[in-house]
């Protein structure tokens, strides 16, 4: 059997996530390698908080819903749809406006805390944005509960390619950037790519004011422990670089927001296959475990697959692609993106044990995996800074990243049969599978 009919759901449903997620990489990186060079190591600290900080606001508020709305969307009659979509709406836009008074009155204690001044102004500006980002974040659940995947790649590659334009004007023209503005650029990016998305979803929009009531307690019910587990993760994921913000200010700060953004060359692989695996995996109950777990092993093997040897680049060279991607000024980091590069081996192990937790109804245990993850990341970057300096964090969080990786995996194993080594089995065969499909093209080239 060909391997591309062998995975055919995967490629067809993949291709638009990959062109999406990668596109996006790829001009996230063109803005980095400019704004690093452009605001230097302090203001790009205070630019880094600004986009961990409304990440982690955004992400958590979508998650409240999107894993509900989309395993409800197929395990409902489509005559509920109507009632659903208007119970995600309003509840999405009642959660963004509570959030948004909470940044206009913590703006300015949040900046103290995190030593950087200009980011109280910013995350005011941010309550605004939030609640633009609604109809965003509405129409990409949608989309993907659709397995519309074209539509979402559209709506991102606008707003990231908005963006880079607006940075780039402004290099062009010689115009001085400050983390203010790219706050406001932020903005109109966030309003054109919801725009985008409402023209994607509109044949899939229903409205029904009758009965959505009972959809926002079912949406609240379980989605409150993936909101959970959502920010404790993304917190987790943060706890570095707030807490050398806290003590070494936003420079050192920086350094550690440029290792993670490089690091996301490791973990993009995972996000694409994520995206695709949660709408397949929400049609299956815990008790299929055979389906889930050839499901878990196949999706991580595959992902290892890219992750290794971009794993392995970043690993022997840290320094060169610090100085290529964001500039001498940022070399001294090389040391942290070392360790940061580890948490990328991790990491699609880590999300697809969330993604098959979720779909599968048992959104709890990831939340009190997370929670816990949580809990020993910000113990763990204390002692770190305290006993080893600035490189004490990244050290912290990969201790933080080995210990969960352990309690994740005997879940999965206990309750799914999963097994690590299959993983790799599975790896290796993808690895050969490649490798003999590309020699039979060669041959085929050859022979015409």
């Amino acid at each position: 059997m060909s391997i591309f009919k062998k995975y055919s759901y995967w490629i067809h449903s993949g291709k638009y996530t990959a062109i999406q997620k990668f596109s996006v990489l790829g001009m996230g990186i063109v803005s980095f390698m400019l704004l690093t060079r452009v605001l230097g190591p302090e203001g790009f600290g205070v630019w880094g908080l600004f986009l961990t900080i409304s990440s982690i606001t955004e992400t958590a508020r979508t998650a409240l819903i999107k894993n509900a709305f989309i395993r409800f969307m197929h395990q409902t009659p489509e005559e509920e749809h109507g009632n659903l979509q208007t119970g995600a709406w309003i509840l999405s836009l009642s959660i963004s406006i509570a959030l948004a008074l909470i940044f206009l009155l913590a703006a300015y204690s949040v900046s103290q805390w995190l030593n950087a001044p200009e980011l109280g102004n910013m995350l005011q500006w941010y309550a605004i944005t939030l609640l633009m980002t609604v109809l965003f974040s509405q129409c990409e659940m949608l989309l993907n509960a659709k397995m519309d995947f074209r539509g979402v790649c559209y709506m991102y590659v606008i707003r990231q390619g908005l963006l880079l334009a607006a940075i780039g004007a402004c290099a062009l023209a010689n115009y001085k950037i400050t983390p203010g503005t790219l706050s406001l650029f932020y903005l109109v990016s966030v309003i054109a790519g919801g725009l985008t998305g409402a023209l994607f979803s509109r044949p899939y929009f229903r409205w029904d004011l009758t009965g959505y009531k009972p959809w926002i307690g079912k949406l609240w019910r379980f989605g409150r422990y993936v909101f959970g587990n959502n920010v404790s993760s993304l917190l987790f994921r943060s706890t570095d670089n707030f807490i050398t913000s806290n003590m070494f200010g936003t420079a050192v700060s920086a350094y550690y927001n440029a290792c993670l953004r490089i690091g996301n060359l490791v973990d993009m692989p995972s996000q694409v296959l994520g995206d695709v695996l949660f709408p397949k995996a929400a049609q299956y109950n815990s008790s299929d475990r055979g389906a889930i777990k050839h499901m878990y092993e196949r999706t991580v093997g595959a992902i290892l697959v890219f992750s290794i040897p971009a794993l392995l680049v970043l690993i022997l060279l840290p320094s060169l692609i610090l100085h290529f991607l964001a500039g001498g000024k940022f070399m001294m980091a090389a040391p942290v993106l070392r360790i940061t590069a580890f948490f990328g081996f991790t990491l699609p192990f880590l999300k697809q044990f969330g993604t098959i937790m979720d779909a599968t109804g048992h959104p709890d245990t990831n939340f009190r995996v997370m929670f816990l993850a949580l809990c020993i990341d910000i113990l763990a970057n204390l002692l770190g800074v305290h006993f080893f300096g600035i490189i004490g964090a990244a050290i912290g969080t990969a201790t933080t990243y080995f210990i969960i990786f352990v309690i994740t995996q005997t879940i999965l194993y206990k309750r799914f049969g999963v097994e690590v080594l299959n993983i790799f089995r599975n790896t290796f065969s993808l690895y050969k599978e490649l490798f003999f499909h590309g020699k039979s093209l060669l041959k085929l080239k050859e022979t015409r």
